[in-house]
């Protein structure tokens, strides 16, 4: 009879129970930090004389406007956090605690080009309501099916909608909810 021996290898190697990117405090943020500096460096070039100060003056309004609190917004602290020579993981909180104030308060097209903000340009919004107000048209024209003017006459009334300040296109929603029941 021949014997046959095993060896039982069950040996694991110890697998660290955090990433490498959670071990790296914040990253991210710090990555994203740089693309707000980068965003508020362009802003500042598109505004002439005391930049610095107009954009401060935006970013403290739009920070006082969203109920911020706790962070100071002056000319020489917005800086200050936002260059973060030091690399500061507090200046780099404060800058992401800032992020949407920055991003709305700064023009759409400069906060889409860094990622910091989506949406369409009032260009772009006025653009698109022609387009559905004239396929609407269209569909009624040319008498297709009422299932396919309704879509049409739904898209148009979304594009004009997003014309609107928020609060007004639910004021208009509403008003237009109230008077659907006399076209029917």
């Amino acid at each position: 009879m021949q014997s046959v021996t095993f060896e039982h290898l069950n040996r694991q190697n110890a697998a660290p129970l955090k990433t490498r990117n959670q071990i790296e405090h914040r990253r991210r943020d710090s990555t994203r930090h740089r693309a707000i500096l980068s965003a508020v460096r362009e802003w500042e070039a598109t505004i002439p004389g005391q930049a610095q100060d107009v954009v401060t003056q935006l970013v403290a309004e739009q920070w006082a406007k969203d109920g911020g609190r706790g962070i100071t917004v002056n000319k020489q602290n917005l800086y200050r956090y936002l260059k973060n020579e030091t690399n500061s993981s507090k200046y780099t909180g404060y800058v992401m605690q800032l992020a949407n104030a920055i991003s709305v308060a700064m023009p759409i097209e400069i906060a889409r080009k860094h990622g910091l903000r989506q949406g369409k340009t009032d260009i772009e919004l006025v653009a698109d309501a022609i387009k559905e107000t004239g396929e609407h048209h269209q569909a009624k024209l040319l008498g297709l099916p009422n299932a396919k003017q309704a879509k049409e006459g739904f898209e148009n009334l979304l594009a004009n909608a997003a014309l609107l300040p928020g609060e007004l296109a639910g004021v208009m929603i509403a008003h237009l909810q109230a008077l659907a029941p006399l076209f029917t």
